[in-house]
């Protein structure tokens, strides 16, 4: 099995078991893995309705007993700690039918933005977020790299795939949506949140608008 971005130290039979036994927890619908900071990041997702904290702390459980090192466990499509700042959201999301576009409005406390793309192109619509992002005074190193649509029986969705230009590391997004843009859209939200809250910075005054091409 390739881990993106992961040290070579992981023994990829251990990860192999791991992955099997993760598998068949009833609820979980994806199993990844990448690295977060020198740690081994064992990424899910989950069915909608699950319980994502006892799965979480099934998974801890599972993991602990194969693995050494430290490791930490990511739901995709789980909200993130708003108390650690503010999160950007996605407010809107407006069809242009004459032009086959999506206009998706972003906000930031008070900052607002716009920005453009295919409705039907999942890929295009995760980076006019991370171009949106920028605006907002949030630059980011990941870009949109995949785009996929989950079937009904792994859960439904749009799984969104980013890569840290820098150091190659993975992030994943999972969320639903009306259009695959706006899930994409959602997903990468979902994905970079937690990266972007720690240099989230103070809300712009009240009016502070801007619309990205």
């Amino acid at each position: 099995m390739t881990l993106p971005g992961h040290p070579a130290l992981v023994d990829p039979v251990a990860i192999d078991q791991l992955e099997l036994e993760l598998r068949q927890l009833a609820g979980i619908t994806f199993v990844g893995f990448g690295e977060r900071d020198g740690a081994l990041a064992i990424e899910i997702a989950a069915r909608e309705g699950s319980d994502t904290a006892a799965l979480r702390t099934a998974v801890e459980r599972i993991a602990a007993a194969l693995l050494d090192g430290n490791l930490v466990v990511e739901v995709l499509g789980e909200r993130s700690d708003d108390r650690r700042g503010q999160r950007v959201r996605l407010r809107v999301a407006v069809p242009v039918a004459a032009v086959g576009t999506v206009e998706l409005h972003l906000a930031l406390g008070h900052r607002r933005t716009a920005v453009e793309a295919d409705a039907g192109d999942a890929i295009a619509a995760g980076r006019a977020v991370v171009a949106g992002l920028e605006t907002l005074g949030l630059p980011t190193p990941f870009g949109v790299t995949a785009a996929h649509e989950l079937p009904p029986d792994l859960g439904s969705g749009t799984l969104v795939l980013l890569e840290d230009t820098r150091t190659g590391e993975h992030r994943r997004g999972l969320a639903r949506g009306a259009t695959p843009a706006e899930a994409a859209a959602r997903a990468v939200l979902n994905a970079l949140n937690r990266f972007l809250q720690p240099a989230a910075p103070g809300s712009a005054p009240a009016g502070e608008d801007t619309v990205a091409g």
